[in-house]
């Protein structure tokens, strides 16, 4: 199993990584929106978990990149503490967002994550 961390706060994608490195899941983190859209095109990562709120190049841009260019069913989980329209979730649905989760994330919460989509 391979995880995806791409959030621009290097403390959360750090706590996360230990997170699932602990479960012997394999985990990258990356830093940069740019950096994380390459290796969203470019790799294949059972899971990816996608900050939304990021500067110059968002969590919505690379969204808005995947799906112009037809990037589909990545298993995105999306990290925010803005409020979405259901509207713009179903948007999310088409290039593989599976749930949209509120800033602070639990353990439990990422446990649950874990066993839902890393089996």
């Amino acid at each position: 199993m391979k995880v995806l961390i791409v959030d621009d706060n290097e403390s959360i994608t750090e706590v996360i990584k230990d997170f699932f490195e602990f479960e012997n899941i394999e985990c990258k983190t990356i830093n940069d929106s740019q950096d994380g859209l390459n290796e969203i095109k470019n790799s294949n990562y059972d899971l990816i978990l996608l900050d939304i709120a990021m500067p110059n190049f968002t969590g919505l841009d690379i969204l808005d990149e995947l799906k112009r260019q037809k990037i589909e069913h990545k298993n995105i989980i999306i990290f925010t503490a803005s409020v979405f329209k259901s509207e713009l979730i179903n948007e999310f649905h088409e290039v593989g967002v599976k749930e949209v989760l509120s800033k602070p994330i639990s353990i439990e919460k990422m446990d649950q994550i874990r066993i839902k989509y890393l089996k």
